[in-house]
């Protein structure tokens, strides 16, 4: 049977359930921006310097990937600068995984980089924390009842319809606003209203809250100008962003930016998630069973 050897470097509180469900499977675990005491399972301290990474069959990355110089964001906010020469120790056999593939990872690893991402089972299931996320944000920033209110949401890809799936349930009245005809047939299959991205600007004033997941520059100042005052905007798109930030200052809506929601307000259940994706991977990888 395959002795399977992993290193996770940097991560958040995900990184931490990820770390306990991936316990049962490998049968070394060494971590780097973790202690022994924050992990809660077995593993094995080491330092970018001094990892044996000849031996590793895969190491771990954090779910937003790692910097354009290289740097790699840790729980205490003192990041770890993974280098080349690092990457370059690695066997051929040893995969990289991550959340998001990132630029430096493209131009520097000559491996296999698998994306958590880019997997259906983990965008479907992340998409639930990411619901109750959005749906706890807009309570917390309204001073109306979800039930009745008005909530747009901006696109309708996996993250969309579990968000509008879930705000509906809540008595709000959804509007879905997408582009792609595909969408706009699914969301009215599911008895939502469903308008195109054209009509957004003069629809503005309806909505008591909008969520976007649309990873585009779709909230314009247009956009603002035309809503009300109260209206709660919450952008889960991931950088560079569905706005920006300078502009929007200029009015008086709460305006927020929030991506990785699933790691802020259910990283427990976020790292499980990732933590069975991985064992999936490493079982079609290696053909090793817990």
């Amino acid at each position: 049977m395959l002795m399977v050897e992993i290193a996770v470097l940097g991560g958040d509180l995900r990184t931490i359930s990820l770390m306990n469900t991936l316990s049962s499977y490998a049968n070394r675990i060494y971590t780097v921006g973790f202690n022994q005491k924050e992990v809660g399972v077995e593993v094995c301290e080491r330092t970018l310097e001094n990892l044996p990474y000849e031996r590793l069959n895969a190491i771990i990355l954090p779910v937003q990937g790692v910097g354009t110089d290289g740097t790699v964001p840790t729980l205490d906010g003192d990041p770890l600068k993974l280098d080349p020469s690092h990457i370059e120790r690695t066997g051929e056999q040893c995969l990289f995984i991550t959340g998001v593939l990132t630029p430096f990872l493209k131009a520097n690893v000559p491996r296999k980089v698998i994306s958590w991402m880019s997997r259906e089972d983990v965008a479907i299931a992340n998409s639930i924390p990411t619901a109750e996320g959005c749906l706890r944000l807009a309570i917390e920033n309204t001073a109306h009842t979800i039930h009745s209110a008005t909530v747009f949401i901006l696109g309708y890809g996996r993250c969309g319809k579990t968000i509008a799936d879930l705000f509906s349930g809540s008595g709000a009245n959804v509007i879905v606003y997408t582009n792609e005809d595909g969408e706009i047939a699914r969301a009215k299959q599911r008895g939502f209203v469903a308008r195109s991205f054209l009509n957004i600007t003069d629809d503005a004033d309806e909505a008591d809250v909008c969520i976007n997941t649309v990873p585009s520059r779709v909230l314009t100042p247009e956009l603002f100008q035309k809503m009300k005052s109260t209206c709660f905007i919450l952008d889960i798109s991931s950088a560079p962003g569905a706005f920006d930030p300078g502009v929007a200052k200029a009015f008086p809506q709460k305006i927020l930016n929030v991506p990785g929601i699933p790691g802020k307000v259910a990283p427990k259940s976020a790292g499980e998630i990732l933590g069975r994706a991985t064992i999936k991977i490493f079982e079609k990888e290696f053909g090793h069973g817990t």
